[in-house]
């Protein structure tokens, strides 16, 4: 246990609670003053974590005591946000503001399952969200070392299309902090892109051998570059971002759905499409059935209210977006577990090896 923490709380802490830093100041204190904006009247007088996940953000999972009406908030519950200074240290705090601004803003309106959340808020370089804890509806979660089946690698794709093809053509506007493109993602890589960062990540056991081309860090620099080019005058959506297999849940008898949205924004479909089917699939897989899963995708797009996309322009730019898999050769292990890292350095390697993502991006 990290922590337990009891003590008597004023009447509705009228005052809304500032953004903490760390897993010590989630007092009961934070807590009654962060539920108290939806809800006033609230009490927390402890707040017990039991588990805590690091990693790009900080979950921890923790049971509340209430003073009286609990107001509709479960006794478990994850909070998650930035608690991790070593994760902030590669740039990731736009993330965690972006994830606050994502439950607070856009979730409600998403046509798709996101987990309940009870509190979300954002300031520069910090975001916390107070979310159900999945594991009370017997969620089961995406793990990079143990796949599940083609067929619901097939239908996550159309839980993608679902808010991909409503969303189609979608601008700033309505969302002014949802940016174009992964702005942490991109802060990050001019870190782990860096020369000094680059030779020794992709050096590490985790990271298959690389073909001459991959291990020429300018090389992947300007292809990077090209992309995000491309990404920011093309026709945009809704994004996840980061639509790593390891982001599902399915709760069951329903669809899967993604986890992690410090990632949202706006880009161009494949974005989210090459980045997922690159992860959910083996090597083998992969190549036997990707093309059919594209296919698939395209109609569900249609079906929900996107373009018929020309099934050549679509595979081009499913190719060029494999690209975006290389981030896992360069993920440290403070971020995402060694076996982690192993297992989806191996798979998007692959992918890339085999699309020549940079034959497209320097042509264009």
């Amino acid at each position: 246990m990290i922590h337990t923490s009891t003590s008597p709380v004023t009447d509705g802490a009228a005052s809304a609670a500032p953004l903490v830093r760390t897993i010590e100041e989630l007092t009961p204190e934070w807590m009654t003053a962060a539920l108290a904006k939806e809800r006033p009247g609230i009490r927390v007088t402890g707040v017990d974590i039991d588990r805590v996940i690091w990693g790009s953000a900080t979950k921890a999972f923790a049971k509340l005591t209430f003073d009286g009406e609990s107001h509709g908030i479960p006794e478990r519950v994850c909070i998650k946000g930035g608690f991790d200074e070593r994760s902030r240290a590669f740039g990731l705090g736009a993330a965690y503001e972006l994830e606050g601004c994502f439950y607070r803003d856009l979730a409600p309106n998403l046509r798709a399952e996101v987990p309940a959340c009870f509190y979300a808020e954002a300031e520069p370089e910090q975001g916390i969200v107070i979310l159900e804890d999945l594991t009370a509806r017997g969620a089961e979660f995406g793990e990079a070392t143990n796949l599940w089946s083609i067929d619901t690698v097939a239908e996550t794709l159309e839980v993608q299309a679902s808010w991909h093809g409503p969303l189609w053509g979608s601008t700033k506007g309505r969302y002014a902090w949802l940016p174009v493109g992964v702005e942490a993602a991109r802060q990050a890589f001019q870190v782990m892109l860096s020369p000094e960062q680059f030779h020794p990540l992709i050096s590490r056991d985790e990271v298959p051998e690389l073909s001459a081309g991959l291990r020429d860090d300018e090389r992947v620099r300007r292809a990077f570059r090209a992309l995000w080019e491309h990404d920011d005058n093309a026709v945009h959506t809704i994004n996840h971002g980061d639509a790593h297999f390891a982001q599902l849940y399915r709760i069951p008898g329903r669809a899967p759905a993604f986890l992690d949205w410090q990632t949202a924004c706006l880009a161009p479909w494949s974005h989210d499409v090459a980045y997922f089917i690159g992860s959910a699939l083996s090597i083998e897989d992969r190549r036997t059935h990707e093309r059919d899963l594209l296919a698939h995708y395209l109609d569900a797009l249609e079906a929900h209210g996107g373009p018929r996309i020309a099934p050549d322009e679509a595979w081009a730019d499913y190719r060029r977006h494999t690209l975006h898999g290389f981030a896992w050769m360069c993920v440290p292990t403070v971020m995402q577990p060694s076996e982690t890292v192993a297992v989806m350095a191996h798979r998007y390697a692959a992918a890339i090896e085999d699309h020549d993502p940079f034959a497209l991006l320097f042509r264009d």
